[in-house]
């Protein structure tokens, strides 16, 4: 109860915030769209009106039955009579656990449970709900002791619609075994408790048709096989008519809460803000015939003002009659009906001065464009009669969530308070607008920059057409249907068709990754569920990007391209500019079409057949101007500037222009060498080492806009990193690219294909390759494109990778593609777990590595905000629903050994984190150290968080960089001193394409009290692109722990530093836990300059012993954090005396009006 009253008292601040006009600062930490401009949330206000001041209120439950009949239900507005929609499923052995029951259900063809003995079942119990069948698929692999297979087997189908008569309605049998052999085995003991003995299986892959087609609740797949140890049962697929028919209870809507127990529960609605109630009104299913109806004003003072057991229930609605004020109405219930469950379908809490949601501002006219963001659209839900007021842009689940109907989705486990079923939906979105006075006379466009997953368009009646993929843009032509004022939008966006089920993670394990949903690709295939993103409820099902009216004269001008050639001998360059252009009229059009770059003007006449759309090519064998001019050229980070030049285009009919197009254009040529061995990647003829890591999804509720890909990519600059790889083309927002741009990272740009073991490959390849080419065409103008990857660790489908590499060489000439993420020219699949520095060094592929990761614990501060109170301490299942689970890719246990062997356990969380933070910084330093070896390049899994996650980034969610990001700061230093953890060697990484002569290293080793034992000093040529070994180094035998401190030095300038704690086991940092407790000063100074602050720090050690560990963290004088914010070092160590300068800046937006301040805090060490 405690952790979600707590939970509840956090989403305060969520809740009630206001719109984008009436604040300057942002709307807090981890709340996103952060700046006030770019959010579209609804105000929340009260309302004294006398109303069901529950309706659209979030709920909390102790328990559900499933992910659908949660708590949610019970105050969407729909009163529900009859038995829920749910399913059981059963073996010889008892009830499957919720986790498990769906596995055969879920289109995944590698979840799957383990049915043991040769004569068993598989029972499918429905309730409420039927499947019309006429065979099944199934695939599954027996596994049995050799030389007993042969009293032949039976695979029988027997259905029933009472659950006692059954009847034989289809199989098959034979005398042998089934299916064919297959060369894998498997282990006598499908739990592995015993010594494994490997046996051989086969492959049981077919249709079996019904002999008796029908609507049937209940099914048991009957199995025999003698010898059979058990089966691995993968599919079993109802099909009708050759069509897999939807047999998950999340098909089957039904309004109502279910408890999973039936002993103690409880239920809970938060109205938002203290209400005037006089009736409490609850609409029953299976009542509890014992309990209390209990209010609270604050979370934390209860009152019982009713007992369930006294007030009686008049076809199924009970009504209590009280006068009360507060903010939380909890029903405690003690004793179920005889279905050993409770079941509420509406609770209803009459009475006034609730919250109701007020639009926010339309955004209307930017730039030319009228935005229709923002403002009173309204969202209903496929078959209701009433709507709620919509975000745009926004998924339907965040609309709900702005306006106060389910709780954040990122904190704590309130994930599962969200129904599955309730959006596993299609949803109609209505807008009514008037037409901006600027366009009269115009051709008007109605345009869409991203819906999930399909739409149909309507405009005042008109059906404007359909918009098919998560990442295709819709255009749509309104001049003939637009009217003055008044109009009205309606979009009908259509859920994905395969939508999977929930995964359930446990301590052990965070479930499968992926699912079926990949079969609708292109769509947001992560919200199915990975072991770093829980799943979504409604898979991003919405209007997720921009929608917006432009007007032009009736010619379009779209997707350019400035084609770069650089000449590699004087670095001029030859440019090929590029425009799609469009003829909307019913007549030919001869127009001048002007273009520009920089200072750089050229024009030619262009003729346009009737409705003709085509490229248009400037070539500098036409245009001198365009050939060999000395630009400033775009540069990845450590290379050079990313220098933007302003560009566009403008199309004239005489003296009028028809059109314009404004875009900033960067003067860059990749080209690759080696692309199916050992890729190299070339930026202007310069070999770039890529250092950078894996975006696996923008925001786990796409929320992500302007400000937070800017800080973000921002943060990847200040990491020294130079590419980001957008994984499975997950994210699909422009400002991802201009921040790219803008920062000078450059992209790997995946097509939206998983790895074959996470999901079927597209089931319509035109779906596919309509969204690819439109993709091409929308991102191809910007200069941090690097690159075009075909699949995630596997191969597309040789059609689809023959068409994705034909799009790419016929839209985006000089762009590389390869098939393979980690196969031919690179490589990839991790590890994902933390392991010892040395290991790294001698696990190297040769090759650019394209994933390789490790937990990354986030500091106590982002673990309170993250985890309820009840799971902060200590490590258990709140943990697990952020992705920390002992098992799994991300091996937690192996995270925690390393601990444990080093300091010890921890005493609490705030200790937990601490020490982590350690084990952070060496872990991401040394996989980047590592990589260096070769300077191949590594790209870690991953960078970025898409929601508060303890695995896999380099910073939280929250925008706070944790110790992995200062260790991969320091590592990915263009000129870089550091020790090989392998041969034991100093050595200096140069991957600059300069060479640094006569540097100075000096080498320190260090005992653990800061005396120096040792000192050499040596000379070093640091090549261009070049790892140099300089010293080998050795701790003497008498220092069980101590330091090593390298410097570089050029001509007296310090180039690089690096500290290392050695130890001779890991055990034996434990003595450092012993150091004395030492003294910190700080000097501080902070200045505003325009919309940015910059603060200079001075740490000094006034002690006579080394200070470990020490952190810096920005807060402001209301003791809250300001984040995000840029420091030129953090998680850093001072010998005794010693001062260290840092620089801190951050913007005015994010300091909510406080005045900034540094708390210093230490391994072992305190501030002054």
């Amino acid at each position: 109860m405690k952790k979600l009253l707590i939970t509840l008292v956090a989403m305060m601040f969520v809740n009630a915030i206001p719109t984008h006009a009436q604040r300057q600062t942002t709307r807090g930490i981890g709340v996103y769209p952060g700046r006030q401009s770019e959010s579209f949330a609804p105000t929340l206000r009260r309302n004294f009106d006398y109303r069901n001041t529950a309706l659209h209120r979030m709920v909390y439950h102790s328990s559900s039955l499933d992910a659908n009949l949660t708590g949610q239900l019970v105050t969407d507005g729909t009163v529900y009579r009859g038995e829920p929609c749910r399913l059981q499923v059963s073996m010889p052995d008892g009830v499957v656990a919720r986790r498990d029951a769906e596995k055969l259900l879920d289109g995944n063809v590698h979840t799957r449970l383990m049915v043991k003995g040769e004569d068993t079942f598989v029972q499918f119990d429905w309730t409420a709900m039927d499947v019309d069948i006429d065979a099944f698929d199934i695939l599954a692999e027996p596994v049995y002791q050799p030389g007993r297979g042969t009293g032949g087997y039976a695979i029988d189908f027997l259905a029933s619609n009472d659950g006692k008569t059954w009847t034989l309605v289809g199989g098959e049998r034979g005398d042998g075994m089934p299916g064919e052999p297959t060369r894998h085995t498997g282990s006598n003991d499908p739990n592995k408790q015993e010594d494994p003995v490997r046996l051989p299986m086969r492959l049981v892959k077919k249709q079996i048709p019904f002999s008796k087609p029908g609507r049937y609740s209940h099914l048991r797949i009957r199995l025999h096989m003698t010898g059979c140890t058990y089966w691995r049962f993968y599919e079993a697929r109802p099909m009708r008519h050759g069509r897999e028919q939807l047999a998950l209870p999340s098909s089957c809507y039904t309004s109502a809460w279910m408890s999973a127990g039936g002993a103690d529960e409880w239920l809970m609605v938060d109205l938002g803000t203290p209400v005037i109630a006089d009736r409490v009104v609850m609409h029953w299913i299976h009542p509890a015939r014992r309990g209390e109806i209990l209010v609270s004003k604050d979370g934390d003072q209860w009152q019982q003002i009713g007992d369930l057991g006294r007030i009686k229930v008049k076809g199924g609605v009970q009504t209590l009659r009280h006068h009360f004020t507060a903010r939380y109405v909890k029903l405690m219930m003690r004793q179920p009906d005889p279905s050993g469950h409770y079941a509420l379908s509406e609770l209803q809490v009459m009475g006034r001065g609730g919250l109701s949601a007020i639009p926010a501002e339309r955004q209307g006219m930017v730039h030319g464009r009228y935005y229709l963001n923002g403002g009173d659209w309204r969202l209903f839900r496929d078959g209701a009669a009433d709507s709620v007021l919509a975000t745009v842009p926004a998924t339907a689940l965040q609309s709900y969530i702005n306006i106060g109907a389910v709780p954040n989705t990122n904190h704590a486990d309130n994930l599962r308070m969200v129904s599955e079923s309730f959006f596993h939906s299609d949803f109609t979105y209505t807008t009514i607008f008037d037409a901006p006075a600027e366009y009269e006379g115009r051709h008007v466009f109605l345009n869409f920059d991203g819906i999930n997953w399909k739409a149909s368009v309507r405009l005042n009646g008109h059906d404007l057409g359909r918009i098919e993929g998560a990442f295709m843009r819709g255009r749509f032509d309104v001049t003939g249907c637009l009217l003055p004022t008044g109009n009205r939008l309606e979009v009908r966006v259509e859920r994905p068709a395969h939508f999977g089920a929930v995964k359930q993670k446990t301590t052990e394990s965070t479930d499968m990754n992926g699912g079926v949903l990949g079969a609708d690709n292109p769509t947001f295939h992560a919200s199915i569920g990975w072991d770093w993103m829980t799943s979504t409820p409604g898979r991003e099902t919405g209007i997720w990007n921009d929608v917006y009216l432009s007007a032009n004269g009736g010619v379009s001008l779209a997707d350019p391209l400035v084609d770069s050639r650089i000449d590699p001998a004087d670095s001029l360059a030859t440019m090929t500019p590029k425009v799609w252009v469009t003829n909307h009229r019913d007549t030919a059009v001869v127009a001048t079409l002007r273009g520009w770059i920089g200072a750089i003007d050229f024009a030619r006449q262009v003729t346009l057949q009737p409705r003709e759309s085509r490229e248009v090519t400037f070539s500098p064998d036409e245009f001198a101007q365009l050939q060999r001019q000395p630009m400033h050229l775009w540069w990845p980070v450590g290379y050079g500037k990313p220098h933007l030049y302003r560009a566009g285009f403008a199309l004239l009919e005489g003296s009028e222009q028809i059109d314009s197009l404004h875009y900033q254009v960067g003067i860059r040529q990749m080209t690759y060498k080696e692309m199916g061995t050992r890729l190299q990647f070339f930026v202007n003829h310069r070999r770039v080492v890529p250092l950078g890591g894996n975006w696996g999804f923008s925001e786990t509720n796409l929320c992500y806009r302007g400000r937070e890909y800017d800080r973000a990519v921002r943060y990847h600059k200040e990491m020294n990193f130079n590419m980001i790889r957008n994984w499975v083309g997950q994210t699909g927002d422009r400002e991802l690219y201009e921040a790219c741009d803008r920062h000078g990272l450059l992209l790997w740009q995946d097509f939206w294909l998983a790895n074959p073991w996470d999901g079927p490959d597209p089931y319509d390849n035109r779906l596919f390759m309509a969204n690819a080419e439109d993709y091409i065409r929308r991102i191809r103008r910007h200069a941090s494109i690097a690159i075009y990857v075909g699949r995630n660790e596997g191969y597309p489908p040789a059609e689809l990778d023959s068409a994705l590499r034909r799009q790419v060489d016929l839209l985006h000439p000089g762009l590389g593609y390869i098939s393979s993420s980690a196969d031919d020219g690179v490589s990839g699949h991790g590890p994902y777990r933390a392991v010892e520095a040395e290991e790294y060094f001698t696990s190297q592929s040769h090759r650019l590595h394209s994933e390789r990761g490790m937990p990354n614990i986030p500091t106590i501060e982002s673990l309170r905000r993250m985890l309820s109170p009840a799971d902060l301490w200590p490590i258990g299942e709140g943990w697990a629903q952020h992705d920390f689970t002992q098992k799994g890719a991300q091996r937690g246990s192996t995270f925690l050994d390393m601990m444990q062997r080093r300091f010890g356990p921890a005493a609490d969380a705030r200790q937990f984190a601490e020490w982590a933070q350690w084990i952070n910084y060496d872990g991401y330093r040394a996989m980047y150290e590592s990589a260096q070896q070769d300077r191949q390049g590594l790209l870690i899994w991953m960078s970025h968080p898409a929601w508060p996650s303890m695995v896999w980034q380099t910073y939280d969610y929250y925008l706070e960089p944790t110790a992995a990001y200062f260790g991969a700061r320091k590592a990915c230093e263009p000129l870089h001193i550091m020790y090989n953890a392998h041969t034991r060697k100093v050595q200096v990484v140069n991957i600059t394409p300069v060479t640094h002569c006569d540097m100075e290293a000096l080498i320190e080793t260090i005992d653990m009290r800061g005396r120096v034992i040792r000192t050499d000093s040596l000379w070093v040529d640091a090549y261009a692109d070049a790892t140099t070994d300089v010293a080998a180094v050795r701790m003497p035998d008498s220092l069980s722990v101590g330091y090593l401190r390298l410097r570089l030095y050029e001509r007296g300038y310090l180039r690089s530093d690096n500290f290392y704690v050695q130890a001779a086991t890991p055990e034996c940092y434990s003595a450092l836990k012993h150091l004395p407790v030492t003294r910190l000063t700080l000097r501080e100074n902070f200045s505003r300059q325009g919309e940015t602050w910059h603060g200079q720090l001075t740490v000094t050690n006034t002690s006579d012993t080394p200070t470990l560990m020490i952190r810096l963290c920005l807060k402001g004088d209301d003791g809250e954090q300001i984040l995000p914010v840029v420091y030129s070092d953090n998680y850093f160590a001072l010998m005794p005396g010693e001062s260290r300068d840092v620089t801190v800046e951050f913007a005015d937006e994010d300091r909510r009006d406080s005045q900034p301040h540094i708390e210093v805090s230490a391994f072992n060490g305190k501030a002054e």
